[in-house]
């Protein structure tokens, strides 16, 4: 087969497998269900950006479609959606400068967030960081930012990414942003520079327009301070509890993170019985006069709009942050103890919307709606991550029996139906990519493919005047 010795010339033959055990390993989603695969045909592991532009040349000559993927696990899409060769990244995961005096910091595509925090927290900086522990990888979250504790004062991780290096599906490699000037003396500052600002042209981009080999981050202040709070309001207080979320995001606490009744029972045992929704928070501070004043404030917002204090709980989840990133044990604890608290065998990702805060009453209501109405066998787990521009970001979870096919296509109704009701509203998706949205979602965006295809003429200095052409090729 021709593609494949191409590959074994630009990696070598040990970093290019066809075998189905390695295919297979590399097909699994962890809320998606054992029977859901995506299994490409080929594996091919690169270590340097020359490698990556080769396996896409190569890619592009023999018309195979191609799929970057970061680190095993976490809440990705699995594999490919259409076989083909899946780019393994995670040897490229060096963290290649840490500037503790300019706060930036650099790392390659495949660098695990655990693996680039703890360097920066040696040298006083930290990242918003994604909760599941040490996953995901630098460019995943770049391109396809994860749900983070941080995101109520500093927004989604893509916030902090000011430079990228990226491989185009042309096998051109670029650099924008504050990457475009990384080589120079002043190393890479700022992310817009002089021209077009270019990054965002992949952020958020779930890899459709390159594949991302460096990322540039502005990093934060490590604060010396923290603190850890838990309120809780009963269900038919989710009005009150919605006004506590956007007030205490306009006063820019590190954190405010909504968890209902299932998620919480994932973590302790024992809840007061009118508890269904509680907010935790997350408090930082230079001094202890500044974390006072900050701990009565939030104080002072959960009480006026009727919250009860929940000892204990927000401090336990979150004992061990920033050095862990989640209390010790805590993935284990749902993806392994779960089968063994209840009688269902999966956690199915329901989807993860983006709205406004102020519509969190209107969207619990549907979702307990269309869970009732399609008789799904247990309740939706409702999460929020709230981002300091009032937008809230809601992982929705179920576990499901998934060896039940009755079950399983009752819950994809209920999927479909929230999915086009969200959408009609206006509503946008963390990562829920076509094909898995409605068509009306995917349309909005192929304006984007048209600018795509003059990139070549922005970044060529001799085309900058005139309409370049830019074939996308098969990728």
């Amino acid at each position: 087969m021709g593609i494949i010795s191409a590959l074994e010339k630009i990696v070598g033959s040990d970093r290019v497998s066809t075998s189905e055990a390695v295919c297979l390993s590399y097909s699994f989603n962890c809320f998606y269900g054992k029977d859901i695969l995506r299994k490409p045909d080929i594996v091919v592991m690169a270590e340097t950006p020359e490698e990556v532009s080769g396996i896409l040349k190569a890619a592009n000559e023999y018309k195979v479609p191609i799929t970057p993927k970061g680190a095993a696990g976490g809440a990705g899409t699995g594999g490919p959606l259409r076989g083909g060769i899946l780019l393994d990244l995670t040897l490229m995961d060096r963290v290649i400068l840490i500037d503790s005096t300019n706060m930036k910091a650099v790392a390659e595509a495949g660098c695990s967030f655990f693996k680039l925090s703890q360097e920066l927290f040696k040298n006083g900086l930290m990242l918003p960081i994604a909760v599941y522990g040490p996953g995901p990888n630098v460019a995943a979250s770049a391109i396809t930012p994860p749900n983070g504790l941080g995101e109520t004062r500093y927004g989604v991780n893509i916030n902090l990414v000011e430079g990228l290096e990226v491989v185009l599906p042309s096998s051109e490699i670029i650099r924008v942003g504050s990457m475009a000037y990384a080589d120079k003396d002043f190393g890479p500052y700022y992310r817009y520079i002089t021209g077009p600002d270019l990054v965002g042209l992949f952020t958020k981009s779930n890899g459709a327009f390159g594949i991302v080999t460096k990322v540039a981050y502005r990093c934060l202040r490590r604060p010396k301070l923290w603190a850890f709070h838990s309120y809780y309001w009963p269900e038919e207080k989710v009005e009150d509890m919605t006004k506590t979320m956007m007030e205490s995001a306009a006063v820019e606490v590190f954190d405010c993170h909504l968890m209902s009744k299932w998620w919480m029972m994932e973590m302790v045992t024992t809840l007061p019985d009118d508890c269904y929704f509680a907010l935790e928070f997350m408090i930082d501070a230079e001094n202890e006069q500044e974390l006072n004043g900050k701990e009565q404030t939030i104080k002072d917002i959960c009480k006026k709009h009727g919250g009860t204090y929940l000892p204990d709980f927000a401090e336990y989840v979150h004992t061990k942050w920033p050095t862990f990133f989640w209390a010790p044990g805590f993935v284990t604890l749902i993806f392994s103890s779960t089968p063994n608290k209840r009688p269902h065998r999966h956690q199915y990702l329901l989807d993860e919307p983006i709205y406004p805060v102020s519509k969190v009453p209107e969207v619990f209501a549907k979702i307990v709606e269309l869970a009732k109405k399609h008789r799904l066998p247990a309740q939706v787990g409702f999460d929020g991550f709230i981002m300091n521009c009032q937008v809230i970001c809601s992982p929705l979870v179920i576990e499901l029996d998934d060896s039940d096919s009755d079950v399983v296509e009752r819950f994809h109704k209920c999927q479909a139906e929230f999915r086009e009701w969200f959408g009609e509203r206006g509503g946008t998706f963390q990562y829920r990519l076509p094909p898995a949205v409605p068509d009306f979602v995917w349309t909005n965006q192929l304006g984007a493919f048209n600018l795509l295809r003059s990139i070549k003429s922005v970044l060529d200095p001799n085309n900058i005047m005139s309409p370049g052409t830019f074939e996308l090729g098969e990728t």
